[in-house]
């Protein structure tokens, strides 16, 4: 699996669809990229990659912003840093790496991607994850989709659809 960063993301830093995302002052800009979030409904501590599956029953399109220019996890982790789309639960016909995530923000589209293109396997990331944290039910694991990232612009309208269909809708003010 290629290196991932980890980020601890408060609740304060998810907005849910239909919601606004207001630009903070305390950046100059903030960059867009696609995500895809694994929702955790199970306790696990050391979990085995064969038996990750059993631990996250459903996914969702995300875009994560990050604040240019501030160090670290302020820059990844402040109020409004993940905007998250509806979840839907994954099934015998969703194969979580096959599926696809695309964000339009503004009049840009970033590219669509998925975690089998990235050659990174969910089974793993969870695994992995496991030996350094107790998941618990509720938890989400974001996964950053690609370099890509579009800068922000107050006025536009930030979309993202899973399998092409879409389940997030944020205007940013």
């Amino acid at each position: 699996m290629p290196r991932q960063q980890v980020y601890l993301m408060a609740d304060s830093s998810v907005i849910k669809t239909n919601k606004p995302f207001f630009i903070p002052h305390f950046a100059s800009s903030f960059l867009a990229s696609s995500a895809i979030v694994l929702h955790i409904d199970r306790l696990g501590k050391h979990i085995a990659s064969r038996f990750a599956h059993r631990y996250c029953h459903s996914i969702a399109p995300a875009v994560k912003l990050t604040a240019t220019g501030t160090e670290g996890a302020l820059g990844q982790s402040f109020d409004g840093a993940l905007l998250l789309g509806d979840s839907i639960p994954v099934d015998s016909n969703l194969d979580i790496n096959q599926a696809s995530v695309e964000a339009q923000v503004g009049e840009h589209m970033l590219p669509s991607l998925s975690l089998s293109e990235m050659a990174i396997d969910y089974r793993t990331v969870i695994s992995e994850l496991s030996v350094y944290f107790t998941l618990k039910m509720g938890d989400m694991i974001v996964v950053e989709l690609a370099d890509c990232s579009n800068p922000l612009q107050q006025g536009w309208t930030i979309n993202a659809l899973l399998n092409g269909r879409q389940q997030l809708t944020v205007r940013v003010k």
